[in-house]
């Protein structure tokens, strides 16, 4: 108890002996200083504490003691004393951090038990809610590093199937047996760039497809050779992170149409340009591979190729319940458009616009 007054300290000394006796430790003093420096020694499990003291307030009392707490777990549980009844300084001693308030002429043997009981029992409760926290926190922390192992380990061992591939594609002596496997490797190195951004960054939920669309069209202008001079590249899109479970077919539909703006829109040296373009927009994703090159010729009905890459568009979309866009009256532009979440809207049927023709078919 931190009291100027010496009666008021023996009187809640005998109120408190009578309903606990043995079971009391009662320690007093009659100035802030002296009790802040008891209250650091002892850690006392309630303060009763005076709202005027000779060398403090005890709100300036509450302010010292809660700057020695860790956290926001209370040193001890404290119940402000005063002689004026006032409901300004109740809630000026609530928001400065105690537990209870009495005034100390209607003070009761009674009445000092509950609120020193109460006051212990809600900063038992917050410590042990703070515990609670804390144990929380790390088990999220160890999982977070497990769930960055599992992507680092992902990665590596698709990382070794894409490079089985390339040798067998380099020991191939059959050209189309050789350009299946490379493809094939540039599916699974795009699988490999989602896991290798999840176990890089903070947020293991999330993929950002414009970073992601940036890092695979790079990879793929390397793996294909070619010159920046002759075909340039562009990303025009705005952060737009989306879960894992998108990210990875969405990330392999972009895989499937630049590889096919490479490999069929710039013949004989032609020069252009790619562009992914792109973001997210009241709940829907949209992704769109454009270039300028030859385009696709006039007069040629425009219907579904049986190609690989089609139909690995075709099944990613429908898995993303997306729709998938053709337009082909500048350039050529393929275009997806998917909800960004698999439970914003029931599954859609696969909606193709237009579809590639000979010599553009992905």
């Amino acid at each position: 108890m931190v009291d100027d007054s010496a009666a008021d300290r023996k009187l809640c000394r005998i109120l408190l002996e009578e309903a606990h006796g043995s079971n009391l430790e009662f320690l007093e003093e009659g100035v802030a200083a002296k009790g802040l420096e008891t209250c650091r020694a002892v850690s006392p499990d309630c303060v009763l504490l005076d709202y005027k003291l000779p060398d403090m307030t005890g709100l300036e009392f509450l302010t010292r003691l809660r700057a020695d707490e860790l956290g926001d777990s209370p040193v001890a549980a404290v119940v402000m004393l005063t002689g004026v009844a006032s409901e300004q300084i109740a809630v000026e001693a609530m928001k400065a951090g105690a537990q209870d308030y009495l005034v100390k002429d209607r003070i009761t043997a009674e009445g000092l038990s509950s609120a020193i009981e109460k006051a212990t029992h809600k900063v038992a409760l917050l410590r042990a809610l703070k515990s609670e926290r804390n144990q929380l926190a790390h088990s999220l922390a160890e999982k977070e590093v497990l769930l960055k192992e599992v992507h680092h380990r992902v990665k590596n061992n698709l990382q070794v199937i894409a490079s089985l591939l390339r040798l067998q594609a380099k020991s191939s002596a059959n050209e189309v047996v050789s350009r299946a496997l490379q493809e094939s490797q540039g599916r699974i190195e795009s699988m490999a760039l989602i896991h290798e951004q999840l176990y890089a960054t903070d947020n293991l939920g999330e993929v950002d497809l414009a970073k992601h669309a940036a890092i695979v069209c790079a990879n793929l202008f390397s793996s294909y050779g070619v010159d920046p001079q002759q075909i340039s590249r562009r990303v025009l899109m705005e952060p737009t992170p989306v879960g894992v479970d998108r990210a990875i077919p969405a990330g392999l539909i972009l895989n499937e149409l630049i590889s096919n703006a490479l490999k069929y829109g710039f013949p004989d040296g032609r020069r252009g340009l790619i562009s992914i373009e792109g973001g997210r927009h009241d709940g829907l994703v949209t992704l769109a591979v454009r270039d300028d090159g030859v385009g696709v010729p006039e007069g040629i009905e425009l219907r579904r190729p049986k190609s690989l890459g089609l139909e690995i568009v075709e099944v990613l979309t429908r898995q993303l319940k997306g729709k998938f866009e053709f337009d082909s009256s500048q350039g050529t532009t393929f275009r997806i458009v998917f909800p960004e979440s698999a439970a914003d809207r029931p599954g859609s049927s696969l909606n193709v616009a237009n579809a590639a023709a000979p010599g553009r078919s992905p």
